[in-house]
């Protein structure tokens, strides 16, 4: 696992075991001082070029389905909605999100 930070926030990288180019995103925080501005977009085409400069050919991400911040900052940077599922831990609905990773 790799922690990633910047202006904006932190996120980490996980190689998913047996699957060595395929990635697991997750931890991903926009600072509370820096939200609002856009920072969220940024963030994310940070790791978008940190997956790509890792040589990840795949990557996965979960999110809760009422963190529409974030969904938009999935969607907006190409991720696409893979499925979802209701989870009994907390509740909610998870969703499962997935992008081919590529030049940015």
């Amino acid at each position: 696992m790799t922690r990633h930070a910047n202006i904006w926030g932190v996120y980490e990288i996980e190689s998913i075991p047996s699957q060595p180019q395929m990635a697991h995103c997750h931890a991903f925080f926009v600072y509370p001082a820096m939200r609002g501005m856009g920072n969220g977009h940024r963030l994310k085409a940070s790791q978008n070029q940190t997956l790509h400069a890792l040589g990840y050919s795949y990557a996965q991400c979960t999110v809760d389905s009422s963190n529409t911040a974030q969904i938009s900052v999935l969607a907006k940077a190409g991720w696409g909605l893979l499925s979802e599922f209701r989870n009994d831990k907390t509740g909610g609905v998870t969703q499962v999100w997935g992008w081919e990773v590529r030049a940015t």
